[in-house]
């Protein structure tokens, strides 16, 4: 553990958000330190969704991780260019497309989301009981609500 010149623990000292930046930023560095590291870090949690939730559209990816549909669409390029998803134009909407894994998808998908549960294993995430999460989704749901308001 880091500690401060006062020998206390620099992460008793962060802020609730600062803890979560730097959990993120951990995971990230785990993945690509990883000696069994597949690649894809960034595109992995859109294509683990894609995976888990059929179906999906741009705008669907855009609005769970809150990011804009042109950085999504940057990581659906690679994604697809690299044989992994398919897009097909929504039959009810034809400027939606709608978003599926490949048979490589679903490989890769897989081996990602076995690499996500290890590091949630390790770090502890997989000990978290509902209750607490569901205070998290309602932080981040709240933090939304805000914005909208302003």
């Amino acid at each position: 553990s880091i500690k401060t010149d006062d020998n206390e623990d620099i992460f008793d000292l962060m802020p609730f958000f600062a803890l979560a930046h730097h959990i993120y930023k951990n995971k990230l560095d785990y993945v690509m330190k990883n000696p069994n590291n597949l690649g894809m870090i960034q595109e992995s949690k859109y294509l683990m969704q894609i995976y888990k939730n059929k179906n999906l559209s741009q705008d669907d990816l855009a609005t769970l991780f809150g990011q804009s549909k042109g950085t999504i669409a940057k990581h659906l390029r690679t994604l697809e260019d690299e044989g992994y998803i398919i897009r097909e134009v929504d039959d009810n909407n034809r400027r939606k497309y709608i978003l599926n894994t490949t048979e490589k998808g679903d490989r890769l998908a897989v081996l990602k989301i076995n690499e996500l549960n290890e590091w949630n294993d390790k770090v502890g995430v997989s000990e978290l009981d509902e209750e607490i999460i569901q205070k998290i989704r309602n932080i981040a749901r709240k933090s939304g609500e805000i914005l909208k308001d302003l």
